[in-house]
């Protein structure tokens, strides 16, 4: 949830075409600190296993439930 980002079809095929400048429009729209914390996530290794899955699911569960009984709640991304 913390790496997702919607853009039309035009803004994509811009940004895709201009690496430099979608990095220079995330970090105004997400901040250098949120960017950071995703350059954390992404260098980080998970080890994959059923359980961990079977956590991940459950963590989403939980999440999408408390969304759907309050729809201001923000989703906290698993990891």
């Amino acid at each position: 949830m913390d790496n997702a980002v919607t853009l039309c079809n035009y803004h994509h095929r811009f940004f895709t075409e201009n690496p430099l400048a979608f990095a220079g429009w995330l970090e105004t729209e997400l901040g250098a600190g949120h960017l950071e914390l995703l350059t954390e996530k992404m260098r980080g290794k998970l080890k994959m296993t059923q359980a961990v899955r079977n956590e991940i699911a459950k963590h989403y569960r939980e999440e999408i439930r408390k969304k759907e009984q309050n729809p201001d709640y923000v989703i906290v991304s698993f990891n």
